[in-house]
């Protein structure tokens, strides 16, 4: 209702948010042009006299003062009163409205209700757009200097606290907006999501890092005691049937491909084309064993993709020469992939549009999982000035995140409390959870656990009803939609 400054930024967001609800949707500037829409949603401050009663109305409140600097005070969490819509959802920016009739959720410091609803209005004291326009333009990591060794942002560096990031705020947005939606009109008028009417998707996805499974300092740790709860000399026995058996020499590429087939699942195998930095993995493109490798992945339906070096997140040029590089030596069209150690600064996304990448999945956290951008939904990127041509795919659950000492250090049992959860959000939100489990750590004879997290994965996964697909096959559904 009120133009400004950030019309443009709120219609990315409505773009981005009836994407994830599976809505069409137009703009008009007066009610008398809706035509026959099934319901009008309002961004502003009140619903036209002239709206017609019959049909549903979305009032979603327009906060005018939103150029502020968001504090940490700014934090609210609103806790549901419907067992049917997500548990608690969290805002940066409030207005009030005139409460309905029926509560749907309260402030949970206040108790004052600010999402409520009669037959056909509703009336959301947030506001939506703004607050989801915090997380997908990744807002929160500009209003800090502070960047690790590698100038990566992490959650812990976060000004408004690192638990914001423990759920998918938008997400649960699109849910609940998609929910009351439906309540209001009927269940026909939100599309299936994802193929088949699969009800949510998991996005498989491996980093090339090296081909052989276990150098000294690995297997050295694997014989650690604090690593495993069988005895020393089982330990050692597990150790050396593992080294003896050529698939781990290999890069587990026939292992990892072989059990994808037995659940209909394919996966995308991020490799590096270049060796730029001293951490960058060291395997050359003319590797018999890796030329061997992308063969078994290409025969059982697998994708390649680009593992950009750590210069190129950064540096113009860079990614583009490495894309044409794998492309040449795979004679596959690279269409996206992931930056090595998750590096990714301001520059990236320009360095992925001139590189002609369609999509991207490095915005994820090299120390915790959780929802970097507040989604677990592909998205176009934006930079706070401009819509970028760029989908991300971002990354919410990494292996080593888990497992390494150096970060959270679980147990395959205590991983599993972890990732269920994470499946679950994703269940509840008809979402995308994108994976990464590394080729090297996902091999037969495992003495960690996490090979078989990975199986559990796909069939929870299949049990439950959800889709299992490479990340190629996740942005060429989304582009489509």
């Amino acid at each position: 209702q009120h133009k400004n400054e950030f019309s443009d930024k709120a219609r990315y967001v409505w773009r981005s948010l009836a994407k994830m609800m599976g809505v069409d949707w137009w703009e008009v500037d007066a009610v008398d042009k809706m035509g026959d829409a099934a319901a009008l949603v309002i961004y502003g401050q009140q619903i036209p006299e002239e709206a017609p009663a019959t049909i549903p109305v979305l009032l979603i409140a327009q906060c005018d003062d939103r150029q502020r600097k968001v504090m940490p005070a700014d934090v609210r969490r609103f806790k549901s009163m419907q067992h049917h819509h997500p548990a608690e959802i969290i805002s940066l920016y409030q207005s009030r409205l005139e409460p309905l009739p029926k509560p749907l959720y309260f402030d949970s410091e206040t108790r004052v209700v600010n999402i409520s609803r009669s037959s056909k209005r509703a009336h959301i004291g947030l506001d939506v757009l703004s607050t989801c326009f915090y997380f997908l333009s990744l807002e929160n990591e500009r209003q800090t200097t502070q960047r690790d060794s590698f100038n990566r942002f992490q959650r812990n560096f976060s000004p408004l606290g690192e638990a914001i990031y423990e759920n998918p705020v938008v997400d649960r947005y699109a849910a609940l907006l998609k929910s009351l939606l439906q309540e209001m009109t009927g269940d026909s008028l939100c599309k299936a999501l994802w193929p088949n009417g699969k009800s949510f998707a998991v996005g498989l996805s491996h980093d090339v890092d090296r081909i052989r499974t276990w150098t000294f300092h690995k297997a050295r740790r694997a014989l650690r005691a604090s690593h495993s709860s069988q005895p020393a000399l089982a330990r050692t026995a597990g150790l050396l049937r593992s080294l003896s058996f050529p698939e781990n020499w290999l890069g587990n590429f026939n292992f990892i491909t072989r059990l994808e087939q037995k659940f209909d699942a394919h996966s995308t195998f991020f490799f590096v084309s270049r060796h730029r930095h001293k951490l960058d993995p060291g395997y050359k493109l003319s590797s018999r064993r890796l030329q061997q490798g992308i063969r078994i992945i290409k025969k059982r339906g697998g994708t390649v993709g680009l593992h950009g070096t750590i210069p190129s997140a950064s540096g113009g040029g860079l990614l583009g020469v490495e894309k044409e590089a794998l492309q040449d030596f795979t004679d596959v069209q690279i269409k996206g992939g992931r930056q090595h150690y998750l590096c990714f600064t301001e520059e990236t996304p320009a360095r992925w549009e001139e590189s002609g990448l369609k999509y991207d999945s490095t915005l994820g956290f090299s120390s915790h999982t959780g929802y970097r951008c507040g989604t677990s939904f592909p998205f176009l990127l934006h930079d706070d000035k401009r819509e970028t041509s760029v989908i991300e795919i971002p990354l919410v659950l990494m292996d080593t995140v888990m497992f390494l000492e150096s970060k959270q250090r679980l147990s395959a049992a205590q991983a599993w409390g972890v990732i269920e959860k994470h499946l679950q959000e994703t269940k509840n939100n008809n979402g995308l959870l994108t994976i990464n489990w590394h080729n090297s750590d996902l091999h037969p004879y495992d003495l960690y656990g996490y090979s078989q997290l990975y199986m559990r994965i796909l069939q929870w996964t299949q049990e439950q009803g959800g889709w299992l697909a490479s990340t190629d096959e996740v942005y060429e559904w989304w582009a489509e939609k």
